[in-house]
């Protein structure tokens, strides 16, 4: 695990997506990057983010972990079918028109649970989207793309460290969806 003894780690939820899947979003934010500017984000750290933790204590990293092996979601897909820039946070992104109940379960089971032990979670509406870009300067603010089907089979719990390169992803825990039919 990341991060020196005592020390508190920066973690969050996320799903991961397989080598196939990032390369498909990389070439989505190529579009962009062609489109906007800005900086793309490294293929390797593509990914959605459920819950944002922030700075968990070490010894409070098993209660994270009990959380999230506590659920029983099945596995789902997801289709990206929108690709967009916020003028606000002059962000390009990539996300679902519809996104399925299991994910909003995950998010609400995760949250839950987490608000349960006493962790501070944000209070605002999930909005399910991929940071493609940052820093990006658009003339639209919709644009075509191509629709990408990710299959969703489990879920990660990762350990962030920021420097002046960007951020260092660390995948310190997975959890596996519940097929249907299991």
């Amino acid at each position: 695990m990341s991060g020196e003894e005592g020390r508190p780690l920066r973690l969050f939820f996320a799903l991961w997506p397989d080598e196939a899947t990032q390369g498909q979003f990389d070439r989505a934010g190529q579009i962009l990057h062609r489109a906007c500017g800005g900086k793309r984000t490294r293929r390797e750290n593509i990914h959605l983010t459920l819950v944002f933790l922030g700075d968990v204590p070490t010894e409070r990293v098993a209660a994270v972990r009990a959380i999230a092996q506590s659920l029983a979601i099945p596995a789902f897909d997801l289709n990206f079918d929108r690709l967009g820039w916020w003028r606000r946070n002059q962000i390009g992104w990539s996300a679902p028109s519809d996104a399925p109940k299991p994910l909003f379960d995950l998010v609400s089971g995760l949250q839950g649970g987490l608000a349960a032990a006493d962790f501070k979670v944000e209070d605002r509406p999930y909005l399910p989207h991929l940071t493609l870009l940052r820093r990006a300067h658009c003339r639209d603010s919709h644009f075509d793309a191509e629709a990408i089907v990710w299959p969703v089979r489990e879920f990660v719990l990762v350990s962030s460290t920021l420097s002046e390169n960007g951020s260092a992803y660390e995948i310190i825990g997975r959890w596996k969806l519940a097929c249907v039919g299991d």
